[in-house]
């Protein structure tokens, strides 16, 4: 009897252990958003320190330090505790650092860190802003009330169009910040050189969230250069819950 018992516990505890590894418990770390993505479109998350993903679909919890990725042909949007929106495009990824939010005084911070793809990010009711930060393979963004959509090539290329609000970038060269506008896009080549022009016309919808065709050569840093953009993008419905965008003074574009 007492053999039993010992190997019953042994065994109860290595599916503990197990568990601990593989699985969601394993991801001791706070829920801070959810998808708001109705339709489920591939998107898989993998919980800090397992080694598997799960298929993450409407209403399901994201955790700080999930990895979420998408396939070719995936997409989703997450909302995080302030109604902080990002829609992630296909063939992308993207680790949810951290994000803190108080509800009672609308304090709050955190950082995402876009390894590769398409993203649009929208600002929620979060006072402090300022205290997110945008992390990619070349760029730091801190945030300045903000609707942004960001493109991260392979190589680490950054491109940010700022379609309201404003947004400081900091190139990997760790020179000082550049202030980008409403209707201004800067990119950090992956030298870490920075260039400034015009914003194009930018998708709403999350299947035309994908990475465009740049020039890979040099760009003018005047407004008038186009940095090889392709024609204009078709403007369906959005899939994600749609935001109040006059929320803390933001317009809609």
């Amino acid at each position: 009897m007492n053999n039993r018992i010992a190997t019953f516990a042994l065994c109860a505890a290595a599916l503990l252990v197990t568990g601990l590894n593989t699985g969601r418990a394993a991801a001791v770390e706070p829920r801070i958003g959810a998808v708001v993505q109705r339709d489920y479109r591939g998107a898989v998350a993998a919980p800090h320190g397992a080694s598997a993903a799960h298929a993450i679909q409407y209403r399901d919890a994201v955790f700080a330090l999930d990895t979420v990725k998408t396939g070719a042909s995936g997409t989703t949007a997450l909302e995080f505790l302030d109604e902080t929106t990002v829609q992630v495009g296909a063939g992308a990824e993207l680790r949810l650092d951290n994000f803190v939010y108080d509800p009672a005084t609308t304090v709050g911070g955190g950082q995402l860190s876009f390894a590769v793809g398409a993203f649009r990010y929208v600002g929620g009711k979060m006072t402090t802003e300022q205290n997110i930060q945008l992390q990619t393979p070349t760029a730091t963004m801190v945030i300045r009330g903000t609707e942004l959509v960001i493109y991260v090539w392979p190589d680490g290329r950054t491109e940010v169009n700022v379609v309201s609000g404003a947004v400081e970038v900091m190139s990997c060269a760790g020179n000082a910040s550049q202030l980008a506008m409403t209707g201004m896009q800067i990119t950090v080549m992956p030298d870490c050189m920075t260039h400034v022009a015009a914003a194009p016309t930018l998708p709403d919808d999350l299947t035309a969230l994908t990475l465009p065709t740049r020039e890979t050569g040099d760009k003018g840093d005047s407004d008038d250069d186009d940095g090889g953009r392709g024609g204009e993008h078709s403007r369906p419905e959005p899939e994600s819950k749609p935001k109040d965008h006059n929320r803390n003074n933001k317009t809609q574009t």
